[in-house]
């Protein structure tokens, strides 16, 4: 009987244990990911990031060089990862009388999966026992034995203790059904907040009283959506409000006394050059001067960014007869009380302020319009609508928010966030010629017809 060994090239980083999955190509190695890591252009932590290797994701390994791995990544590219970040498997196989059998066969009925994210993996079963370490969502371990609501479980060439709970026992099918359906009925009812220091209200206004204050990451089932707010259930047992521009939320099941979420309409109608001649437009560029703005994950300066889209749309505009005013033309600063003044000076057809945006969460992605008073929305609709139309982002919406630029501006103003800065692959893209000529011609497409 010969064995061939699953090698383990790290086991968990930063106590996060990690997933194993089951190879599809039985005779390919794979590298699954620890955790969100980077992807380097050589082996040497001195080597320029380009990209970043997903939480769980299998790639194929082409090489490996001392302690870094050279995985095989989407679209024909490589890269360099170091070798403890990863897991090298490979299919493991026991024959046995001249039958072959693999070990998820062998031990089926004592494999389980991991239903939450950093579960508690304790010494003894009791909330007051010592933490050795924590297991990841989906991961799947042996299970040792049960005792109340615990169960033993096989950590890290140990054994160690986890509520019974966050488990869903492979061998019971229908049991597992059940438990999916109810966490994603769970999941699909939450929102995450996007920001640190987040206000949860009294009520679904500004104005309301502050009842708490949340920070990027933090979780909360969603009990009702009314208009541009969530009401969510905090961990006191009380409730709270918080605006749905500030947070990050699956497809939630509305209520239906509820009016829906305010988005982006797809239009119909088309305008065209004549229907900009004539009309006063001021562009804002964000931030400028000592104001970076936000600095992206790669380093791209956003008031440089806005500054290029700014002046793009500008010419394209001014091509069509509009006349135009930029709130700047270098890299100056601007107070936003200027800008709002520029706005109400020129009795503005349009205002239209562009940035791009930033997370601590580098997987978010995507694109949001934003507008203050009901008469700004019918703008940042067009506008917007135009862009996801030209750009094919990811849509997060058309969202009401007390910027100053909208709150302060009596005219017809929208803030555009034209993609995050915070994604590499994101900021990348954006920062090509042809995004920047591709949405400044939508901008300038939406002001059209929104003009018409």
């Amino acid at each position: 009987m010969s064995k061939t060994g699953m090698i383990l090239l790290a086991f968990f980083v930063s106590f996060l244990f990690i997933s194993l999955q089951e190879i599809k190509a039985e005779n390919s190695e794979n590298a699954i990911s620890a955790v969100v890591v980077n992807i380097r252009e050589s082996p040497s932590l001195d080597a320029l990031v380009t990209d970043q290797m997903e939480i769980s994701k299998e790639y194929p390994i082409i090489s490996t060089q001392g302690d870094w791995v050279e995985l095989q990544l989407p679209g024909g590219k490589s890269g360099w990862v170091a070798s403890y970040l990863v897991i090298k498997k490979e299919k493991r196989t026991e024959e046995t009388n001249g039958d072959s059998y693999t070990d998820e066969h062998r031990s089926s009925a004592t494999i389980a999966s991991v239903l939450e994210d950093a579960i508690n993996v304790r010494l003894e079963p009791t909330t007051s026992s010592a933490i050795i370490g924590k297991l990841a969502k989906d991961t799947q371990i042996h299970i040792v034995g049960e005792q109340g609501e615990w169960t033993e479980i096989q950590y890290s060439g140990n054994k160690g203790w986890i509520k019974s709970s966050f488990l869903q026992h492979k061998k019971d099918s229908s049991t597992d059904e059940a438990k999916n359906a109810a966490k994603a009925a769970e999941d699909s009812k939450r929102i995450t907040i996007l920001y640190n220091r987040t206000n949860i209200r009294s009520n679904a206004t500004v104005n309301s009283t502050i009842v708490s204050i949340a920070n990027e990451g933090d979780s909360f089932s969603v009990i009702k959506e009314i208009g541009d707010w969530y009401k969510i259930q905090l961990e006191n047992g009380k409730e709270g409000y918080v605006a749905n521009w500030i947070v990050d939320a699956p497809s939630i099941t509305k209520d239906a006394e509820s009016p829906p979420l305010t988005g982006s309409k797809k239009t119909t109608k088309k305008g065209n050059k004549k229907d900009l001649k004539g009309k006063v437009i001021v562009i804002d560029p964000g931030h400028g001067g000592k104001d970076s703005g936000t600095i992206g994950y790669l380093g791209t300066l956003e008031k440089n960014l806005t500054n290029r889209t700014a002046n793009l749309l500008a010419k394209k505009l001014m091509s069509a007869g509009s006349k135009v005013i930029l709130t700047r033309t270098d890299d100056t600063f601007l107070s936003l009380e200027k800008r709002v003044d520029i706005s109400s000076q020129y009795d503005a057809d349009a205002f239209v302020s562009i940035h791009y945006d930033s997370v601590k969460n580098h997987n978010i992605m995507g694109m949001t319009s934003y507008y203050y008073t009901s008469r700004q929305k019918e703008l940042a609709n067009e506008l917007h609508a135009e862009l996801i139309e030209a750009t094919n982002m990811i849509d997060r919406g058309v969202r009401k928010n007390d910027y100053f630029v909208l709150r302060e501006n009596s005219q017809p103003a929208t803030l555009l966030e034209l993609g995050y800065l915070s994604n590499p692959k994101e900021e990348k893209f954006v920062s090509t010629n042809k995004y920047q000529e591709t949405v400044s011609s939508a901008i300038y497409q939406g002001l059209a017809n929104y003009f018409k």
